[in-house]
């Protein structure tokens, strides 16, 4: 009788865990084609909010690109402006040279030149003032030589007048030669800058360079997306039937375990 017992309650148990395991298969297979659609919507919507985050990123994306190429051809202009400003300053550089060496010696030594002749002059003039004295004293020949001024002291004197030339003219040639110099550490300045333009405008190139990769992954990843967004609705299909089948299953083993324990429950003889 104690084996009866003890067979009719294990029975009861078994019958029991079938009951359990049979609901627990039907609140499966219902909660999982009731949350479907809702996991469904949810995961597209994840998809969603990141496809529109790679969108406005992507637009931040081409706000920069644009940006670049505004600073890239504003610094063509940048360059091309200081190469001609290198080359004006080439010009004026040997402009300046022939003028300083101009000023400085040719006109400087034509000058002086002036002047010894002048002087050369004066003093030929003066014997010829002398000469016409004597000859204007010679009562007889009747002439009148009386000249406000004799001709060698007022050729003297123009000399005398370019006494200062030729020191102007070094002054201004040494003028010319600092300018000239000027010129050159401002060529130098530009030719600094000019290379800092051109490392600047190699990192913008490089910059769009890699602009350019980042449209081309987020081109893959939106693609990405899209596949996964015409996936998601089979997958989540596949998989429901797939849980629904587990659960079917599961609902079927508690069948025979029900049967097994009307078995315990009804037999009557004790083993």
């Amino acid at each position: 009788m104690k084996i009866e017992t003890k067979n009719k309650n294990r029975g009861r148990f078994f019958i029991f865990t079938a009951y359990i395991g049979i609901l627990f298969s039907i609140f499966g297979i219902a909660t999982t084609w009731f949350y479907k659609p809702k996991v469904e919507n949810t995961v597209l919507e994840i998809i969603e909010s990141l496809d529109q985050i790679l969108d406005n990123t992507n637009d931040g994306l081409i706000i920069v690109e644009n940006t670049l190429k505004t600073t890239s051809d504003n610094i063509g202009v940048i360059t091309g402006t200081l190469e001609n400003a290198s080359n004006t300053l080439d010009n004026i550089s040997v402009s300046l040279t022939s003028s300083a060496d101009l000023i400085g010696k040719d006109l400087h030594d034509t000058i002086i030149d002036t002047q010894t002749a002048l002087i050369s002059a004066s003093q030929s003039a003066g014997i010829i003032d002398n000469t016409l004295k004597f000859i204007a004293g010679i009562p007889l020949l009747g002439a009148d030589y009386r000249p406000d001024e004799p001709l060698g002291p007022s050729l003297l004197k123009v000399s005398e007048s370019l006494n200062d030339a030729p020191d102007k003219f070094l002054d201004i040639q040494q003028y010319i030669q600092e300018t000239d110099k000027s010129m050159g550490d401002l060529q130098t300045n530009i030719s600094e800058l000019s290379e800092d333009i051109e490392n600047f405008e190699m990192y913008v190139e490089e910059t769009q360079t890699l602009l350019s990769d980042y449209r081309l992954i987020f081109e893959n990843i939106k693609s990405q997306f899209q596949n996964i967004r015409e996936q998601i609705p089979i997958f989540l299909l596949i998989a429901s039937i797939l849980l629904t089948g587990g659960f079917f299953l599961l609902g079927i083993a508690q069948l025979n375990l029900y049967h097994l324990g009307k078995a315990f429950k009804n037999d009557e003889r004790p083993t």
